[in-house]
Parts: C-alpha cells; sequence; structure tokens
C-alpha cells in the first residue's frame, strides 16, 4: 500500500489523483468516513486517503502539550491537528475514562516545544469521541 495522502471533501466527493501513475478520478464519500483505501483504475495501486471535511487548512501536528482545565487541572495529551480554528487531540485512556474533559468544557493548551503554536488561546470542548477530543477556538 502506497502512502497517506489528504484529500479535501467537497459535496461529499473527492477528486482522486493516483500516486502511481497519475490517473484521476472522482468519487462520492459517504458522509461518515474519516479514512479511505482507494484502488486505482489504470494501474490497481492501492493509496490510503485521509478525508479532510474542514474548509479551511487542517496542518498534522504530533507531540505531547499541557492540557489545562477550567478548574486548573493539568495533563499531558497528544495533540494530532491544528486548524485556524481548532484543535484535535487525544487524551491518555484514565482521563478519557474518568470523563475529565466534558462538551463545552473551557481548556487551554501550553505548548513546551513551541509556545507560539497555541498561544494563550482558550478553546471550548466541541466534540469527545473516546479518547479523541476536539476543541473549537473560543471567540472573544
Amino acid at each position: 500500500m502506497g502512502i497517506t495522502k489528504d484529500y479535501q471533501v467537497l459535496g461529499n466527493r473527492i477528486f482522486f489523483r493516483c500516486p502511481g501513475c497519475g490517473a484521476k478520478r472522482t468519487y462520492s464519500i459517504a458522509h461518515d468516513l474519516r479514512q479511505i483505501s482507494i484502488r486505482c483504475y489504470k494501474c490497481g495501486d492501492k493509496s490510503m486517503c485521509r478525508l479532510n471535511r474542514r474548509f479551511c487548512y487542517r496542518s498534522q501536528q504530533a507531540g505531547k502539550v499541557l492540557l489545562i482545565t477550567q478548574e486548573g487541572r493539568e495533563f499531558e495529551i497528544n495533540l494530532n491537528d491544528i486548524s485556524v480554528n481548532g484543535v484535535g487531540f487525544d487524551v491518555p485512556i484514565g482521563i478519557a475514562r474518568a470523563k475529565v474533559v466534558s462538551l463545552g468544557e473551557e481548556v487551554r493548551f501550553r505548548c513546551s516545544w513551541n509556545p507560539q503554536l497555541l498561544g494563550s488561546s482558550r478553546f471550548v470542548v466541541q466534540n469527545v469521541r473516546g479518547q479523541r477530543v476536539g476543541a473549537k477556538k473560543r471567540v472573544l
């Protein structure tokens, strides 16, 4: 299988270009998929496609970041991606089970390896699915 590549989803469709032979084709995508494997109709190469449904750019970031809750509790989390409007991260299984992070909660982040990455912004938790959490930048 080839490398994983990001594809923008517009109207539940992606424009796929085979990395092996360059063949192009548009595919319909189910609304609940985040990744899909596509086999090229021309050369038969299989590609993993990561689906991006956001209208603005989402940068893949990986690293340990400190999560600070409203109560002042601090937890080390794994940052996955960051966009203009929010962040996606994974919390350790113990924190996920204890439901320390809940919908609507305001959180802050401290990043030791790049202090300007998240700045002093506050975020509101929008989505919690197991260990995966999504937070949106709070607009003042």
